[in-house]
């Protein structure tokens, strides 16, 4: 009698460690939305992200991984469950793989983004910097043409006012000459 519960209780034991290598059946996935990140933002990360979960369930289900109903001893037990898990390493690594492919991808997508914004900023400093120039030689163009026509305009009016010192001065003793001549003759007055 002991030794039918003893069979019993291992089958029982051995069973119910099959079932709990057993992969359950993919459930209906949850509606609610997980978290984004930015780097898997675009619709290419997400069906990567997707063509990860499906390779996942069909890991887990395959024909070559279903466990058989009844195995016969503890061996073949740690046979399917290291094998388990060395597809599931393996899987994990394929996974880190493309994570870390995706990574790079975005780091160089970033660093060319980088790129053409600095040679853009590069660009507009640079032509900044020409149109400064060109402001700053026609400032200095014209401020030297004002100081040209300012000293041709200096020259001419000491020019003007010499020349009308001179003659009108000139002209206005020679016409009070004639009129104190005048004013002599009149009066009778001499010369000397």
């Amino acid at each position: 009698m002991k030794k039918k519960g003893c069979r019993n209780a291992t089958r029982t034991r051995r069973s119910s460690m099959a079932e709990l290598l057993e992969t359950p059946s993919p459930a209906v996935s949850p509606t609610e939305k997980s978290p984004k990140s930015g780097m898997f933002s675009d619709s290419s990360k997400r069906k990567k992200i997707g063509a990860i979960g499906s390779s996942t369930s069909a890991l887990f289900n395959s024909p070559s991984h279903t466990p058989s109903k009844t195995l016969s001893s503890v061996s073949d037990l740690k046979d399917l469950a290291s094998s388990r898990l060395d597809d599931l390493k393996r899987h994990i690594d394929r996974s880190h793989s493309e994570i870390f492919k995706d990574l790079d991808a975005f780091n160089t997508r970033l660093h060319k983004r980088f790129k053409i914004q600095n040679e853009a900023c590069q660009q507009v400093s640079n032509e900044t910097e020409k149109e400064y120039k060109k402001i700053s030689e026609r400032i200095a163009e014209s401020r030297e043409a004002m100081m040209t026509s300012y000293a041709e305009f200096m020259e001419d009016a000491q020019a003007t006012a010499t020349h009308a010192c001179k003659t009108s001065i000139t002209k206005l003793s020679q016409s009070f000459e004639k009129a104190i001549d005048g004013l002599r003759s009149r009066y009778g007055i001499s010369s000397s």
